[in-house]
C-alpha cells in the first residue's frame, strides 16, 4: 500500500529535527514552530489527522509551550523525548 503524502507533517517534524541537530536555536524553534504548525495545521490534518493531533499535543502543548520554565538543556531533553515519542507512536500505527 502506498503511503499518503505528508509534506506538511514532514516539514514541521524536520524543523524539530533541525533544532535537535543544532541547525536552529531554541528561540527559532519556539517562535517558528508555533507559527508553522498554525499555518500548516489544516493541511496536516488532511494528510493524517491523528499524526497532526499528536504533533500538536506532544510537540507544541507538552513541548514548546513549556519552554519558559526550563533551562536550555532540559528543554532540549524534553523536545527530544517528545519528538521520539511522536515518531514511535506514528510508527506503531497509532494503536
Amino acid at each position: 500500500m502506498k503511503r499518503k503524502k505528508r509534506t506538511n507533517i514532514d516539514a514541521v517534524l524536520n524543523m524539530v529535527r533541525e533544532y535537535l541537530d543544532g541547525q536552529i536555536d531554541r528561540t527559532g524553534l519556539s517562535l517558528d514552530f508555533q507559527y508553522e504548525l498554525e499555518k500548516r495545521y489544516e493541511k496536516m490534518r488532511s494528510e493524517d489527522s491523528e499524526y497532526a493531533e499528536l504533533i500538536h499535543d506532544r510537540l507544541l502543548e507538552d513541548g514548546v509551550y513549556r519552554a519558559e520554565r526550563l533551562s536550555d538543556e532540559k528543554f532540549r531533553e524534553l523536545i527530544r523525548c517528545q519528538y521520539e515519542d511522536v515518531l514511535d507512536i506514528a510508527n506503531g500505527g497509532f494503536l
